[in-house]
């Protein structure tokens, strides 16, 4: 008999993200929560763990934020990258960011364009 937590499924976002999970750890702040709300809504196969004081976010090879797609789920204006770095002990992966938002991917890929400006998504 085959233990359901150890079988890696391709189809489960959570197995996905664990193997080539990449994006940030978030303080559990309102604005932490806010970031891995948008994230969520603008990528695949996220996953989000809540560890108490902080968030685990995961999405496969890629993850995305735009600085618009935070803003919608704080509804107040926030600076990129200086609120996001401050809310943002640590990272799975590489990690670009600038005024419009952050990507970050597998260290084994090219890098990934950043999110445009007023881009979500």
């Amino acid at each position: 008999m085959t233990d359901a937590h150890a079988v890696d499924d391709a189809s489960n976002p959570e197995d996905a993200a664990a193997r080539d999970g990449v994006g940030p750890v978030l303080h559990a702040t309102e604005l932490g929560r806010a970031v891995a709300a948008a994230i969520a809504a603008e990528n695949d196969g996220v996953v989000v763990r809540d560890e108490s004081a902080y968030l685990r976010v995961s999405a496969p090879r890629v993850c995305r934020v735009s600085r618009a797609g935070v803003e919608s789920s704080t509804g107040y204006a926030v600076l990129f990258p200086g609120d996001l770095e401050v809310t943002m002990p640590s990272f799975a992966g590489k990690v670009a960011m600038n005024e419009n938002g952050a990507v970050w991917w597998l260290a084994s890929e090219p890098r990934p364009d950043l999110p445009a400006a007023g881009s979500v998504g």
